[in-house]
């Protein structure tokens, strides 16, 4: 894996939207199967035009929950007729809402509106289950994307550094009613388990491969369960970290990107776990590079982890986002500069690259502004500290 050894790299966490895409609040629509490929292309190009290092497919087709049920048999979805008068913010709709959801229900109930509409709709009374036993059913759709993204590497970013974004076990879980395991440790384990071999064909192609784990950090603050100490939160994360390493039994670690951020929506956020908290379970994962959320005002000063609670592993890379996903608002380079800056000084300018909180919401003008600002912040940051 690439890293910042004369200047500081940029990269992003995989999720892009097509430059002429316009409003995308919670995200981009679904790409229809025929324009996938013309958006891989697309995208590809775009991210070497400005000056991207390390570069994804954009995930037109997506590789999240709604793909991983297709995949894997076992899930089913069904309709649970949910009544009408359910508030919008609700478990009975939603199932990984926080306890911020319920603590400012007025702020939630209109963001959901917002973003899902009508709560009427048929759509929003569905519900994926678990009713059988999970077992991986085809590797076609994930194969097809990435001959795809290799096909517009070829022809726009033979040197590029490319990377493949696959939702973690414990991410999905998060989506889904475990209606035939005996328990939710049990449920994620098997998942886990039937998704290995996704893994391992990801990095066989030649790519890395990036695992989206935004869980480890927010099952901390979801509301279906009680509030957790930090040893009994500890327990739960490490089931699901040792079932992930268990499933990346053969992939070089060298390979492997670990993305965490505490959630996309543009929101209170006022109950996340700190970083520090999470940090001796997640440096267990067998993954070379950590992908964090840095930029946003709740985690701006977690750098400050890694000068006073922990050393960062000479052989890792991080990845701080040096940008906000949850906002509009475009950081001057000088702010993106200044961020990377305080990582080098404290992780070693060599093991750190330049990325994104997470995905990028609101408008794609807004999000390909900060995209800009990310490379050239980087080249800022590069003069200071290779004087």
């Amino acid at each position: 894996m690439k890293r910042s050894t004369d200047r500081i790299l940029a990269t992003h966490t995989g999720k892009l939207v097509m430059p002429h895409a316009g409003n995308t609040f919670m995200g981009p629509p679904p790409t229809p199967p025929e324009q996938v490929e013309h958006e891989i292309s697309e995208l590809v190009k775009k991210q070497v035009e400005i000056g991207m290092d390390v570069i994804s497919n954009g995930e037109p087709a997506g590789i999240g929950p709604g793909t991983m049920f297709q995949l894997i048999d076992g899930f089913e979805t069904i309709d649970v007729n949910i009544p009408a008068d359910e508030p919008a913010v609700s478990l009975e709709r939603v199932r990984w809402l926080g306890r911020d959801f319920f603590e400012y229900q007025d702020f939630y109930t209109n963001m959901f509106s917002t973003w899902m509409g009508d709560f009427d709709n048929p759509v929003i009374n569905m519900r994926t289950v678990v009713s059988g036993p999970l077992k991986l059913r085809s590797m076609e759709p994930i194969e097809h994307d990435i001959q795809l993204f290799k096909k517009a590497l070829a022809e726009h970013a033979p040197d590029k550094e490319a990377f493949y974004c696959v939702i973690a076990p414990e991410w999905l879980e998060e989506f889904v009613w475990n209606e035939y395991y005996k328990t939710d440790d049990d449920f994620v384990v098997a998942l886990t388990e039937a998704m290995a071999p996704i893994f391992k064909t990801v990095t066989d192609s030649g790519l890395i491969l990036q695992i989206d784990d935004p869980a480890i950090s927010h099952d901390w603050e979801e509301a279906r369960r009680p509030p957790m100490t930090d040893q009994e939160y500890e327990r739960f994360i490490m089931i699901r970290m040792e079932a992930l390493n268990a499933a990346l039994e053969g992939v070089p670690e060298d390979r492997v990107r670990f993305h965490t951020c505490w959630g996309s929506w543009p929101g209170m956020h006022t109950n996340e776990v700190p970083l520090r908290k999470l940090v001796p379970t997640m440096l267990k994962a067998k993954a070379q590079a950590f992908s964090l959320e840095s930029a946003k005002s709740t985690h701006r000063l977690e750098w400050q982890v890694w000068r006073d609670e922990f050393k960062w592993p000479e052989d890792k890379i991080i990845i701080p986002g040096v940008v906000d996903h949850t906002t509009p608002i475009v950081e001057p380079p000088e702010v993106v500069a200044d961020t990377i800056i305080n990582f080098a000084n404290v992780c070693g300018r060599e093991n750190v690259i330049a990325g994104t909180d997470c995905g990028m919401r609101w408008h794609a003008q807004a999000a390909w502004a900060k995209y800009e600002n990310i490379v050239k912040g980087a080249e800022l940051a590069t003069k200071q500290l290779w004087k």
